[in-house]
């Protein structure tokens, strides 16, 4: 009896399931396109000429491939950076630094601690400017390295394998100072590799730990991925013993801190339906259109380490 209960239970379910799958509707979402915008990248760090990327807004769903990024650039545009008493009017110049393709590129000013510069940016429809300060650089106490093997026999359950013993996890220790206020961005480089790149949250701020010592994984930057897909995802983040790892320190402003945590939590909850929407903070002022992005300069210090 049972039996023969348990079986219509099970026929009826499976019509019900049927039937649920008969009601969904296939939605097609249609999104406006967005408002036309100026995304700006500018950059200006210490004993270097100011580098800026200019282009413009895309939908949603567009395609991203080079050919898409070429087409989004901004030629033509009256870009003025003042700084130090001189005024530089950038020139267009294509170069690729930080994975990014800057589109202009400045003859005069270099940056220098304690400087403070100014930006102005003009188009036919929009314009824009905004304001960065160079700070003092900041400095990082040590940095080590252990070995996959070595982490995994500390866990205690699995056999590292012979790989495992050439993969690397570098570290960094952060002595903060007393005053609040010291904000970081950190980027690093393997071997011959010409790109600086970051980790997902590669800006962090000594608001919680200020005054503090605190020691931080370096991975190796998320963008390095960008054009190998070798790596199995064990790896992912990790440098080989025998590696130079180069690592820069670049202290920023707060509005530049503000800009990148933010985007780092845009990015992370991207697809999630639960995350909190995040707008991303910028410091373009936009006298006429509209503009995105952000202008900052760093404090840049740099360390050589080889793990063998």
């Amino acid at each position: 009896m049972n039996l023969h209960i348990n079986l219509i239970f099970n026929i009826l379910f499976i019509i019900f399931m049927f039937i649920l799958s008969g009601c969904e509707r296939v939605i097609d979402l249609e999104l406006p396109p967005p408002k036309e915008a100026l995304v700006v990248y500018g950059l200006i760090e210490t004993d270097s000429l100011v580098k800026v990327s200019l282009s413009r807004n895309a939908p949603y769903f567009d395609p991203v491939d080079l050919q898409t990024v070429l087409g989004l650039q901004v030629p033509n545009a009256l870009i003025i950076v003042e700084g130090e008493g001189v005024t530089d009017t950038l020139r267009p110049s294509l170069e690729f630094q930080h994975y990014t393709l800057f589109n202009y590129k400045g003859n005069h000013i270099r940056g220098r601690v304690g400087g403070r510069y100014r930006i102005r940016i003009v188009t036919a429809d929009h314009e824009l400017e905004a304001e960065t300060t160079i700070l003092p650089p900041l400095y990082v106490d040590s940095i080590w390295h252990r070995t996959k093997a070595d982490l995994i026999i500390e866990a205690g359950n699995l056999v590292p394998s012979s790989r495992d013993s050439q993969l690397a996890t570098v570290y960094y220790r952060y002595v903060d100072g007393p005053l609040v206020g010291d904000r970081v961005r950190i980027f690093s480089r393997r071997n011959q590799e010409p790109q600086w790149s970051s980790g997902f949250a590669s800006a962090f701020s000594d608001e919680l730990i200020n005054g503090q010592t605190i020691d931080f994984v370096l991975p190796r930057g998320k963008e390095v991925y960008l054009f190998n897909d070798s790596t199995t995802f064990n790896e992912f983040g990790f440098f080989e013993v025998g590696d130079t790892v180069y690592v820069k320190v670049a202290s920023i402003d707060l509005p530049q801190y503000q800009f990148w945590n933010t985007l780092a939590s845009a990015t992370g909850g991207s697809g999630n339906p639960f995350a909190i929407p995040t707008v991303v903070a910028t410091n373009i002022r936009s006298i006429r259109g509209k503009g995105l992005g952000v202008w900052g300069g760093y404090g840049n210090y740099h360390y050589t380490y080889i793990i063998r």
